[in-house]
């Protein structure tokens, strides 16, 4: 009698999603994968269930028709209202934090808490009740300082402040434009610190947990880190200057930090990201997020294999064993984003030469922000979709991003050229 293949519904409609499903759809038993909403670039390696719901009632009564196996939740938004607790609630198998410890992405003050708690470095910080109050911390502080908001922001609720302009931008933004909505009711100035920022990402079970290799994103829209920031422009892995004791150091960061959940009855189950700068004195948390980075994902999914999947699962049940190593494969994701990106991306673009770009050698390709009009894919956001080349070396997995991506016309289209660079 055949055995039933598995079922796997991956929450989530970006590139982050498609690497998962990728990865998902290599493993050795061939499961049923589903994406909610996914996009029409994904409908090669799943299945798209669209629309989705929003509200966390709603999306698991959905999700719960569909009979799966394993959910595996991508975005911040679903975990931060409590989808997870939804669908434990029915007794279905999810990797995902509950709503309570999501908090650590959708609470920044409660992250600083955590951290402050158990021993962890992190910049000193002061909550501003008002534009007075941020601009008299900064002025204290000097430059550069760093100008957060405390809630869920898209991506936007960080200013790193370099000058008095700086400052005054984001006041306006915050304060008198209130462009952040509910993340802004809570304000805090940070310290600035200075050094390379590192992406350092584990999934775990709530207490053992296993490492992705390091990472580093590009958050601003230009070469050079210029221009304004954006959800990420590109990704590398792994970074040259990493060394065995940054690894047991940003290990015990993710170690320090589960046992603080835990000790507070919120205990930690899914992808932590510690969003790390390696300062003179050392690795400090600049942030923790409560789902894979994107598009750091692009980058370090692929590192499982075909172990992915067993690794999810392990996760879920709360049985992840020691000792697990994952290639540590050069790769470099470059972004496609839409003209206007990130303050008004346009939208409806054709966008061209996927057919051939996607038959390119030790390449893949994810898509994000498409629709599809009249049987072809459009861009419907600001991230279209991320190239992603793997080598021997960065130099050579660089070489072939860019090759393909040379393959593709986006008209009015955006990409940095100068992605993992300085990795070489």
């Amino acid at each position: 009698m055949p055995v039933a293949r598995k079922r796997v519904l991956i929450v989530g409609s970006g590139a982050r999603e498609h690497a998962m499903a990728d990865a998902i759809r290599a493993d050795p038993g061939k499961p049923d994968v589903i994406v909610a909403p996914g996009n029409p670039g994904m409908a090669g390696e799943a299945r798209i269930v669209s629309p989705f719901p929003s509200s966390p009632k709603e999306a698991s009564a959905l999700i719960a028709s569909l009979e799966p196996d394993l959910v595996v939740i991508g975005p911040e938004k679903p975990l931060a209202e409590g989808l997870s607790d939804a669908l434990r609630e029915k007794g279905i198998k999810v990797v995902g934090p509950s709503g309570t410890a999501a908090r650590i992405e959708s609470s920044k003050l409660f992250a600083k808490e955590r951290m402050l708690e158990a021993g962890i470095a992190t910049a000193e910080f002061r909550v501003a009740e008002n534009a007075e109050a941020a601009r008299d911390y900064v002025q204290a502080w000097g430059y550069p300082s760093v100008l957060k908001a405390d809630g869920l922001a898209q991506g936007k609720g960080v200013f790193v402040l370099h000058s008095p302009e700086d400052l005054e931008d984001a006041l306006q933004r915050i304060f008198v434009r209130q462009e952040l909505g509910e993340a802004q009711q809570t304000v805090f100035v940070e310290k600035g610190l200075s050094g390379p920022e590192v992406s350092f990402i584990a999934l775990t079970d709530g207490t053992r947990f296993v490492p992705f290799p390091e990472a580093r994103d590009y958050k601003r829209i230009r070469d050079g880190n210029r221009g304004p920031n954006t959800g990420g422009m590109g990704a590398v892995t792994p970074l040259a200057g990493w060394s065995e004791k940054d690894q047991e150091d940003a290990c015990q960061i993710i170690d320090r930090a589960l046992w603080s959940m835990r000790r507070h009855g919120t205990p930690f189950q899914g992808f932590l990201y510690a969003g790390l700068m390696k300062t003179e004195e050392g690795l400090s948390v600049l942030e923790f997020n409560a789902r894979f980075g994107d598009p750091e994902a692009q980058v370090l999914i692929p590192s499982a294999g075909e172990g992915f999947l067993t690794l999810l699962e392990s996760a879920s049940a709360g049985s992840l064993g020691k000792g697990t190593n994952l290639l540590k494969t050069p790769r470099v994701a470059v972004v496609l984003a839409s003209s206007g990106y990130p303050e008004k991306p346009v939208t409806g673009t054709p966008v061209l030469g996927l057919e051939v770009a996607r038959t390119q050698e030790m390449t893949r390709i994810y898509t994000a922000g498409v629709a599809e009009k009249d049987g072809h894919l459009v861009s419907s956001g600001g991230r279209v979709l991320s190239v992603v080349g793997s080598g021997s070396s960065i130099r050579e997995a660089r070489e072939r991003a860019y090759r393909t991506l040379s393959l593709l016309h986006l008209e009015g289209g955006q990409f940095r050229q100068d992605i993992g660079l300085e990795e070489e």
